[in-house]
């Protein structure tokens, strides 16, 4: 009898290993699923310790296709953009300084700013900025910004829970809102229902990995939203502070080990299809292809 097991086990594992030959042989013919980003900042802080040609590297080494970048102060933006205008999707974040966060939402000044730099016509968008309350949504420097974006046909990125975004559209049903975080905490069932009532909402799931895939298998809720759902998500890593940059290519992989458990089509649409679709796939990127 004992032998008998061991010959099955040996005739199990046989079998999982031609399986899992066959997976990365299948891996390898399709090749390393390209990324698009859509949640970067090269603020400040990076400038002396990471060059644009580093963070560019950076980019390439991740496989990172293209990139949705806002800074602050916006000058980091438009230093990634010069260095590489195709790769790099300028998008304005209204704090000229760290001191804005806090009171950006009822600042005339800082709305000012934000048109004015508008005027350069380079942005696809304008933050990623946080609104914590749903008062913050309804300010009139708030109701002013909505109406730059929808004029200019231009996306919000919006860090806040449900509440702020149900204000904005309450405020613009036509506005497009890039919703970073999937709400940070947002479980499956409040993002579907956001998605649901909200054709011009998308979201990026930066900081979600370990919520979508808790020990690297993905969570059948979150399977069910992708799939009922596979044009309205996005990835992000969110390089806030230094020591992501650091961990960058880690970050993206993270992101690669979930998509990999979702149907071919579905986790392509998420890497970089939904992104290409809202803001284009640049020249020479090969999401175009």
């Amino acid at each position: 009898m004992g032998g008998a097991v061991k010959y099955l086990a040996v005739g199990f594992l046989a079998v999982a290993l031609a399986a899992m030959a066959f997976w990365e042989a299948g891996v390898a013919a399709e090749g390393r699923l390209p990324v698009f980003d859509t949640h970067v900042h090269y603020s400040q802080e990076a400038w002396q310790p990471f060059s644009p040609g580093a963070i560019l590297d950076k980019l390439t080494a991740a496989g990172v296709a293209r990139a949705l970048v806002s800074s602050t102060p916006d000058d980091g933006t438009l230093k990634l953009y010069r260095a590489d205008r195709e790769r790099i999707v300028p998008i304005l974040r209204p704090y000229r300084d760290r001191a804005d966060m806090d009171r950006w939402f009822r600042d005339r000044g800082v709305i000012d700013y934000v048109a004015g730099r508008l005027g350069r016509g380079v942005y696809r968008g304008i933050g990623e900025f946080h609104l914590l309350y749903e008062s913050e949504a309804r300010t009139p420097e708030i109701r002013r910004l909505i109406r730059m974006a929808v004029a200019r046909d231009i996306v919000l990125h919006v860090h806040s829970g449900a509440r702020p975004v149900r204000a904005l559209f309450a405020i613009e049903p036509k506005l497009k809102v890039l919703w970073a975080h999937a709400g940070m905490a947002a479980p499956p069932g409040m993002i579907r229902r956001l998605l649901e009532s909200y054709p011009l909402l998308w979201t990026e799931v930066s900081f979600r990995a370990d919520d979508i895939a808790p020990d690297g298998r993905l969570d059948p809720a979150w399977r069910k939203l992708f799939l009922d759902h596979p044009d309205r998500f996005m990835v992000g890593t969110d390089t806030y502070v230094n020591a992501r940059w650091d961990i960058y290519r880690g970050l993206v992989e993270e992101h690669r080990r979930w998509l990999a458990q979702l149907p071919r089509k579905v986790a392509k649409a998420i890497a970089h299809g939904n992104a290409v679709k809202l803001f284009g796939a640049g020249r020479g990127t090969g999401l175009g292809d």
